[in-house]
């Protein structure tokens, strides 16, 4: 698989702990992984003039391959589904997959697919166009699938 990239951005509101925010972020992608990433804090000001800290967590070449298959494997069949059958909405034209994950599951170490507030944005970078990316995302969740049904 051509994975050139996987990018996490999740947002801490002052009334979060950033260090508990830090090991969900750790149970997505292994200390062995997050150890070798590039890692920025930003900081950022709410609406309401609270203080946000924006925390992104970039993996590059065969760790983000590794970080790819690792994610996929610890989601649990109904989200590979989802995933599966979303595709087409969830990749844009330069072959970059974007989901999101429930941030107090990855604290809880469950990695579950989440469409609302307070979560880690995913998005995973395909060397490679669209349809490459297409049909290569698709066999990397039939693997995962197909692995979990093993298990």
């Amino acid at each position: 698989m051509s994975v050139k990239d996987v990018e996490l951005r999740v947002y801490v509101h002052s009334t979060e702990s950033e260090e508990k925010v830090m090991r969900a972020i750790e149970n997505v992608v292994g200390s062995d992984i997050l150890s070798t990433a590039e890692v920025r804090v930003e900081n950022a000001t709410g609406h309401y003039g609270n203080n946000i800290k924006i925390i992104t967590i970039k993996v590059k070449n065969n760790n983000a391959e590794q970080l790819l298959n690792r994610i996929l494997s610890k989601l649990g069949k109904a989200d590979l589904l989802a995933l599966s059958s979303t595709l087409e909405e969830r990749v844009d034209k330069e072959g970059t997959l974007f989901f999101r994950l429930s941030k107090q599951d990855a604290f809880r170490g469950d990695l579950v697919l989440y469409e609302a507030d307070d979560v880690i944005h995913v998005s995973i970078g395909f060397q490679g166009r669209r349809k490459k990316a297409l049909t290569e995302y698709q066999e990397a969740l039939k693997r995962a699938a197909d692995k979990g049904a093993d298990s």
